[in-house]
């Protein structure tokens, strides 16, 4: 039976656990990408960290209105405790939806957004790629050089990346290609075939020469595999450019994550956009290179970074000195 709904108080903690347990178990079968599950199960779980301390209004788990205000109070909690950002705060907001939709089957909350600035995804800048691309030059790996570049120089996201086999990368002496078949979205995404840079392509075949030396090479198709023979994970995808970049100096300078990488393989992946369309390629035909649906998945590379405005202020505006 449902446990009656309280006027006001704190919820178990035991209570809690069982169904952030529950909703793991039914996120293991639905039908979403490895990285959305973890995400929403990391989100689903602040938010009931947040409950088991929280005085909250109701029971937010089988009331609809106690619903709405304990995600409002949450959204209230993250903006103003936490100074999460925007898209934080809406990532968290969006697995809530799916919590609510489709586990406890109450319905989406009712809960407003957070306004989003119009501002491009955040890449690196010419200075942060060289340095970058000489922490790679430096990394004794060669399948952790070639991981890095082929995000770099091909768009890949990383489980496009991680699920690639090495009849996936034919390449030759002076060309070399890339064939994602397992994008973005439900129905696995649109196939592409992204030239590989010659950076890139030569980073992989000094992969591709050693490979033979790694266990179970023989045995498994997987271009990138693990120490043990197995297929290298996302994870294990964003430790490689995270060690790479904190090699590199590229780290937050300040509050929590002061010290940790800020780069990971999506940051390079919009690197890769943003600097095909401000050297001029069309927009058309970076959305099929980057595997977009929408050209306005796309244009969001042609606005401003937050660098981009500081440049701006630094060194447009007159001064007498």
């Amino acid at each position: 039976m449902p446990v009656p709904a309280t006027e006001r108080g704190v919820m178990s903690r035991s209570r809690l656990d069982r169904v952030l347990a529950k909703y793991r178990a039914a996120l293991s079968r639905a039908d979403l990408s490895d990285d959305a599950r973890r995400a929403y199960a990391s989100r689903v779980s602040g938010f009931l960290d947040w409950l088991a301390a929280a005085d909250v209004d109701g029971d937010p788990l089988i009331d609809a209105h106690a619903r709405d205000f304990a995600v409002r109070d949450y959204r209230a909690h993250l903006k103003t405790v936490k100074r999460a950002k925007p898209n934080t705060i809406n990532a968290a907001l969006t697995a809530l939806d799916h919590f609510y939709i489709h586990h406890l089957g109450l319905g989406r909350p009712v809960a407003r957004r957070e306004h989003q600035p119009t501002t491009a995804p955040e890449a690196l800048d010419s200075d942060e790629q060289r340095r970058f691309l000489r922490a790679v030059q430096r990394h004794p790996s060669a399948r952790d050089r070639a991981v890095a570049l082929v995000l770099l120089y091909a768009g890949l996201r990383a489980d496009e990346l991680a699920q690639l086999d090495v009849e996936d990368v034919p390449i030759s002496t002076r060309r070399g290609k890339v064939i994602v078949r397992a994008g973005k979205g439900r129905d696995g995404g649109t196939y592409r075939e992204v030239q590989l840079h010659r950076a890139a392509r030569d980073a992989l075949r000094t992969w591709l020469d050693e490979r033979p030396d790694w266990p179970a090479a023989g045995d498994s198709a997987a271009l990138w595999l693990n120490r043990r023979g197995g297929r290298l994970s996302v994870r294990s995808v964003n430790s490689i450019v995270r060690e790479i970049a904190a090699a590199a100096g590229l780290v937050h300078d300040a509050g929590p994550d002061a010290g940790k990488a800020r780069v990971h393989p999506h940051t390079l992946r919009h690197t890769f956009g943003t600097q095909l369309l401000r050297n001029g390629v069309d927009v058309v035909t970076v959305a099929d290179l980057m595997g977009h649906a929408k050209l306005d998945s796309t244009r969001v590379y042609t606005r401003s970074s937050a660098a981009d405005r500081a440049r701006a202020i630094d060194t447009a505006l007159v001064i007498d000195e």
